[in-house]
């Protein structure tokens, strides 16, 4: 342990740089005051006990050559007398960093911030889903993440609940921590900066065989479940915000579905002939199945809800069908087949599935100018039913074997 008079500058000059590693000079003339010196840098020091128990700590005052000596002395004489009455220096200024906001806290004005923007609810949902895996840390100081536990963390829920859900409960953290940082720019950089994401590989996985699909899905035993699929095949909608249609937001009449709540915003889609005849078979069995109040478009009595909660594929149900598919593949499906093979105009694909049309900063000028009429829309809606139709063999309604509930264009099949 070398030590010296650190008490001119010629001394902390004198100190030579270190082969390997780093070396602590402690200052003779004051106790805890010293440099170290690492491989190309010098640095001031103080090492002390709060109140002279418990463990000693390093705190850093400054590079060399960033602060004068003189400055590194005066903080670390300010310091000791802190920690020789009880305050430990390290917490305080863990504590008055973005003014001890929790992560609690800090979430309530992301979430404000994120309302101002007009996020959906259902974004809100998926958040707050994500932070539960968060919950140690929500009442503790925000700065109190440090970079080794988030680190630890997500290795932790990646090998506990999957990979994505780790780098969601990261990004979640990031947002909020960023969030704060634009009002307390004197926090650190995110804690996830020390997080390797686990890697993610796009879903590729759409339906090409058709028949073989429709096959399957009219042996599903639960008839709601059954047309709940069918209809995210035919439009292409999420299975999330489709769980909870009601029969109050359809107009069969008009030919119109009204999605009040979703990842983006309310918006209102045409219907085919066929997916008229689809809701109005549902409602109707909907109504000798569970009543005439019946308000949900895909009911379930097993739900706290009333409605469908659980969108995958029984356990069972898989060795239905020939190719593996989630109900989200049903949505990549409608408009890839949109898009390559029924040739519906984008726009048009963009807003039958309530996606954002190509614009702002990085998008093209001219999609601003493009503003789609519902009657179009109308048109592209029942071609992409044809087509989807025209796919499926034998069609619907024209004797499939399998019997059921089976949906014509335009009348029941007893």
């Amino acid at each position: 342990m070398p030590t010296l008079a650190l008490t001119t500058n010629k001394a902390v000059a004198d100190i030579p740089l270190s082969a390997k590693g780093q070396v602590t000079w402690y200052c003779t003339e004051l106790t805890g005051f010293c440099v170290r010196a690492g491989t190309t840098s010098k640095t001031f020091y103080l090492w002390r006990r709060v109140a002279g128990r418990g463990q000693a700590t390093f705190i850093r005052l400054g590079r060399v050559g960033q602060i004068t000596l003189q400055k590194a002395r005066q903080d670390a004489q300010q310091l000791i007398g802190d920690m020789v009455g009880g305050t430990n220096p390290v917490e305080r200024k863990r504590d008055v960093t973005a003014d001890g906001m929790t992560l609690r806290e800090a979430w309530q004005l992301t979430r404000s911030e994120m309302k101002k923007k007009g996020r959906s609810q259902a974004t809100f949902d998926d958040y707050g889903s994500k932070l539960k895996h968060l919950a140690d840390w929500l009442d503790q100081p925000l700065v109190a993440i440090t970079r080794p536990v988030c680190r630890k963390l997500h290795t932790g829920i990646g090998e506990n609940h999957g990979t994505y859900m780790a780098n969601g409960v990261m990004r979640v953290l990031r947002l909020i921590w960023r969030r704060v940082r634009r009002q307390h720019p004197e926090m650190p950089e995110p804690p996830t900066m020390n997080v390797d994401f686990f890697a993610e590989h796009g879903r590729t996985a759409v339906i090409t065989d058709w028949p073989s699909w429709w096959e399957g899905v009219q042996q599903i035993a639960n008839p709601v479940r059954r047309d709940f699929y069918i209809w995210l095949a035919f439009s292409g909608c999420r299975a999330g915000e489709s769980m909870s249609m009601q029969v109050a937001n359809i107009d069969l009449e008009n030919g119109m579905a009204r999605y009040p709540v979703t990842k983006t915003k309310a918006f209102e889609m045409p219907l085919s002939d066929y997916m008229i005849a689809l809701l109005h078979n549902r409602i109707a069995d909907n109504a000798e199945e569970f009543g005439a109040n019946c308000k949900w478009i895909f009911p379930s009595v097993t739900s706290a809800t009333g409605h469908l909660q659980e969108e995958r594929l029984t356990a069972a149900e898989p060795k239905l069908f020939a190719e593996k598919w989630s109900p989200h593949t049903l949505r990549h499906s409608w408009i890839t087949l949109a898009d390559q093979r029924a040739k519906i105009p984008d726009s048009h694909a963009r807003a039958l599935v309530n996606h954002k049309p190509k614009r702002g900063k990085h998008g093209d000028a001219h999609q601003g100018y493009v503003h789609v009429h519902i009657d179009d829309l109308r048109i592209s809606q029942q071609r992409m039913t044809d087509y989807l139709l025209a796919l499926i063999e034998p069609k619907p309604g024209n004797g499939n074997k399998h019997g059921g509930d089976v949906v014509k264009f335009q009348q029941r099949v007893a």
